[in-house]
């Protein structure tokens, strides 16, 4: 395995404060951010199955439309 230089201890703490910073907005961005809901239809695991011809005429005919 090749041998990689070591870096400086300064640059390492540089990034560690960068990546801390970017976090910090970023958890202030998702405190501020409109939360996404989504429609029941999307937790399905298997959205070709759950939408089918037969279940439109059924929600049709509840009026679940």
């Amino acid at each position: 395995m090749a041998n990689r230089k070591a870096r400086p201890k300064m640059v390492f703490r540089k990034f560690l404060q960068d990546n801390q910073k970017q976090m910090t907005d970023y958890m202030k961005h998702l405190e501020t951010a409109e939360k996404y809901e989504r429609e029941p239809w999307m937790l399905g695991s298997d959205p070709e199955r759950l939408v089918t011809p037969e279940s439109i005429v059924e929600l049709n005919q509840v009026g679940d439309h």
